[in-house]
């Protein structure tokens, strides 16, 4: 007797359920963008109060860790003697540094007359050079488009630069919420975890700390990450300019690995001013610098940056740059700063999830 076949209607992908459940997780991810879009501004100071914590961290861990005889430091305590320490670095080292860039700082202005008479000199006999290169009309179309981009590029950026300098001087007072925020995150971590938990449902309550525990330790890797590749930089550079016998060498060197935290257009706006004082020195120099320049551009965002991210952080550097380029486009250089450590915590969920799939029931 021939089997009969089951009369019950197949579940459809495009049935009422699934397409109910497909707008409702639409409609709550669109609501999430637009809240992180609105509260942008006390987002970017929760990072900036969330990095300082990260680097203070091994400190607090490391000193709640002693005993004075037999007292233990608490975790509050630890925290005011790194904020305190923190304070003392910073003062070392702009009296140590103060000396050379003010000796910069006095040069430039020295020299400045200089190079306003220059100036007009060293554009005229770029162009020179451009026009007796002999590149092919279509090609100087090209270049020509490009530089024409850049530029636009480069002034809205210091526009918008500009913009953020004159709001923040009306937001000083709420800057100081970002070492009080880093407080309560260095000292007091369990307590906030608990806040954040306590808004969760009993059944999500251990995935979701599960979670912040990754969070936290994709955050701590990406910071001291992004520290050794600002100390990178600024060994290169300083060393480099040093051998070269450019003048501000400390200075410049300084800024480069300070804008390097900028992830891959902070080295462009760090090289600007090194390659424009070299073209004043000397077309040779600054042609030279210009294409070392975009030697250690490409090498330091192309190989070393993925490179040292996705061993600190365990995913592939082919992954690394499209986050920045999708976070860049959606959130700005917030949005290229927060990527990679999202798409790693994101990353690590997942596998713990899988993993928890996989093993056996009891």
């Amino acid at each position: 007797m021939a089997s009969q076949e089951s009369t019950e209607p197949r579940p459809s992908f495009w049935s009422p359920a699934t397409l109910g459940t497909l707008v409702l997780g639409a409609l709550v991810l669109g609501a999430a963008l637009y809240l992180i879009w609105r509260i942008r501004e006390v987002l970017v100071m929760v990072l900036l109060a969330v990095v300082l914590a990260y680097l203070l961290k091994p400190v607090v861990d490391l000193l709640s860790s002693k005993r004075l005889g037999r007292l233990r430091i608490s975790r509050s305590g630890a925290a005011l003697i790194a904020f305190a320490l923190l304070l003392f670095v910073l003062a070392w080292i702009v009296v140590l540094l103060m000396p050379s860039v003010v000796h910069d700082v006095d040069n430039l202005q020295a020299r400045w007359s200089k190079y306003q008479k220059e100036l007009p000199a060293l554009i005229a006999r770029a162009q020179s050079w451009y026009e007796a290169a002999g590149i092919p009309q279509t090609a100087r179309g090209v270049i020509e488009a490009q530089v024409r981009a850049a530029g636009d590029f480069l002034a809205e950026r210091a526009k918008r630069v500009l913009g953020v300098t004159f709001k923040g001087l009306s937001l000083i007072v709420e800057l100081f919420l970002v070492p009080i925020l880093a407080f309560y995150f260095v000292s007091d971590l369990p307590s906030v975890k608990e806040g954040l938990l306590f808004f969760m449902p009993s059944r999500w309550r251990a995935g979701a700390e599960a979670a912040l525990h990754d969070v936290d330790e994709v955050f701590n890797r990406y910071i001291q990450a992004q520290l050794l590749l600002c100390f990178i930089a600024f060994v290169v550079v300083t060393v480099g300019l040093y051998a070269v016998d450019m003048n501000f060498y400390l200075t410049l060197g300084l800024l480069a690995g300070v804008t390097r935290a900028i992830p891959v257009i902070g080295p462009i706006f760090g090289g600007i001013p090194i390659v424009a004082l070299a073209l004043l020195r000397s077309t040779s120099l600054g042609l030279w610098l210009l294409v070392a320049f975009i030697g250690l551009h490409i090498v330091e965002s192309k190989y070393v940056m993925p490179k040292v991210l996705g061993f600190r952080l365990g995913i592939h550097p082919v992954v690394i740059i499209l986050s920045l380029l999708i976070g860049y486009q959606f959130f700005g250089l917030i949005g290229m700063f927060v990527a990679v450590p999202i798409v790693a915590s994101i990353q690590r969920i997942l596998q713990r999830h899988r993993e928890a799939q996989a093993s056996p029931q009891p």
